[in-house]
């Protein structure tokens, strides 16, 4: 499936990707990829992304950007989003080096045991909030057009 818009961001090893598509029902939905190099195994790149529906975009984007007021202070910060069976939790964290970075994740009901949860996770230093944030928004900007 071809991206309607898609959006590249370099951040030391990691290269994340936003791309707005269209799903079989015309709606459109954000996937945000983060893909860095394999540590093990065949594959050169690790990829792990989340999906983001535009029912929840702008809610997306807001807690994202009080995230990242956070990132580069004290103090913690959560935040859950909900979209139908889909929750989004972003989380200002700190690494054992004492750098802090927002951990986003999608949790959903598993597609193999409904009763079992699926979750998928992005991570996002501080070194790249703000590229990431703006990238995000303009992402979301072609998603809601």
């Amino acid at each position: 499936m071809d991206a309607l818009f898609s959006k590249m961001l370099k951040a030391g090893s990691t290269t994340y990707f936003m791309d707005v598509k269209e799903a079989k029902n015309k709606k459109k939905y954000l996937t945000v990829t983060a893909s860095q190099p394999a540590k093990e195994g065949d594959k050169k790149f690790a990829k792990r992304s989340v999906i983001v529906f535009s029912s929840v975009a702008d809610e997306f984007v807001s807690a994202l950007k009080e995230a990242n007021t956070v990132i580069n202070g004290e103090g913690a910060f959560t935040k859950t989003l909900k979209s139908g069976k889909i929750n989004y939790f972003v989380d200002v964290k700190e690494a054992k080096n004492k750098s802090r970075y927002v951990s986003i994740s999608e949790s959903q009901p598993s597609k193999e045991d409904p009763t079992k949860l699926s979750r998928r996770s992005i991570t996002v230093f501080n070194n790249a909030a703000n590229d990431f944030v703006g990238a995000l928004e303009e992402a979301v900007g072609h998603l809601k057009q």
